[in-house]
């Protein structure tokens, strides 16, 4: 017969695997559903950058037509009287809901100058449970329904990849510039899209999945996670209790510096380099002269991504099909094997990675 005893320890271990297996078992966010919830914070310091910001609640809409339950936070040191937002409001209109997408302003005296980019996390901390997804941007940082489909997508792939390991990785993005030459050729439509941070994009696989992995310069000026996400790094780096007068920092840096920060992983799904691009709305001239279409390019036929003329760069394996689809796409010499795989991911992921610093190099006007 079980002892006493026997009976309790088995009743522990039973309750402790059904707590682990609702913890894991957290339905992912999607849209249509009871976990569509997707809190947007964005930095509006003035209406300096009004043209963006309206093309920004354009797509909020749209993420409410498509099935998510939208509200968007605007932080700001104006007051934004009635009749401002009466003028959001009249671009804001979902058919889905029949209503408006919700947007709340957060209002600051003056004086916290750029802090006012840390204030977000103060409020993160307080809605945590009520959001399914998070997402902080800039206002010219033109934030997407795709942006949204495609992270919550490549996010959910990583996780069925690397399992308990994904929480170290981060699919990231990468900002360019638009500048408009002005010309009517293809080679004036392929440079008008410039990259605007130049980091060092690692060619790395996940089991047989190509990926970049982002070294050097991280800044994005935008993050997006999941709840689930934020639980877990406030765990492992306080992450809601980060503050720092440093916008770049707030954005990006947070989760992908070391230091005290929280040092995750910024990987971007190798065949979709174009598509966690993301605009920087205005133009200005210290972006690289690297058209995101050439970088793409490059990246996909197994050259380094700036380099003129085009140098090869060693990647591993799973690299293969898409160089040398991306050869034949290309009209040039396929690719043969000559060099070792490079070393698995795993070695990355403890790899110290210089500290970002905000932008590249500048041109003046």
């Amino acid at each position: 017969m079980m002892s006493i005893s026997s009976l309790i320890i088995i009743i522990v271990i039973c309750l402790f695997i059904k707590s682990s297996s609702s913890l894991s078992s957290k339905p992912f966010p999607t849209p249509n559903s009871d976990n569509n919830r997707v809190l947007g914070f964005i930095l509006a310091f003035d209406y300096n950058h009004i043209d963006p910001l309206m093309l920004i609640f354009n797509e909020y809409v749209s993420m409410c037509e498509a099935g998510w339950d939208p509200t968007v936070i605007l932080f700001t040191v104006l007051p934004w009287p009635d009749s401002m937002r009466r003028y959001v409001d009249s671009y804001s209109y979902c058919y889905r809901t029949q209503n408006y997408v919700k947007v709340k302003y957060s209002i600051h005296d003056k004086t916290i100058g750029i802090a006012l980019g840390a204030e977000h996390r103060k409020v993160l901390g307080a809605e945590i449970n009520n959001y399914d997804v998070f997402v902080y941007h800039e206002d010219d940082i033109i934030f997407k329904l795709s942006h949204l489909s495609a992270y919550l997508y490549e996010t959910k792939q990583l996780q069925l990849l690397l399992k308990e390991d994904a929480v170290n990785h981060c699919i990231g993005f990468q900002r360019y510039r638009r500048l408009t030459w002005g010309g009517g050729g293809e080679q004036d439509i392929f440079e008008q899209n410039l990259l605007e941070e130049m980091p060092d994009f690692a060619p790395i696989c996940f089991q047989d999945k190509p990926y970049l992995s982002v070294q050097g310069n991280t800044h994005q000026a935008i993050w997006i996670l999941t709840q689930e996400q934020i639980l877990y790094l406030q765990e492992r780096c306080n992450f809601l209790n980060h503050s720092t007068p440093s916008r770049e920092h707030m954005s990006s840096f947070s989760l992908f510096s070391r230091g005290g920060w929280c040092g995750l992983h910024k990987v971007i799904p190798g065949e979709r380099f174009t598509t966690f691009s993301i605009l920087h709305y205005y133009q200005q001239r210290h972006v690289s002269w690297t058209p995101v279409f050439f970088a793409d390019e490059n990246i996909k036929a197994g050259y380094h991504y700036s380099a003129s003329p085009k140098q090869k760069r060693e990647f591993p394996s799973c690299w293969e099909r898409v160089v040398n689809e991306s050869l034949i796409l290309q009209e040039q010499k396929l690719y043969i094997p000559t060099f070792e795989p490079t070393p698995p991911p795993d070695s990355l992921v403890n790899v110290t990675v210089p500290e970002g610093t905000a932008g590249s190099r500048n041109v003046k006007n």
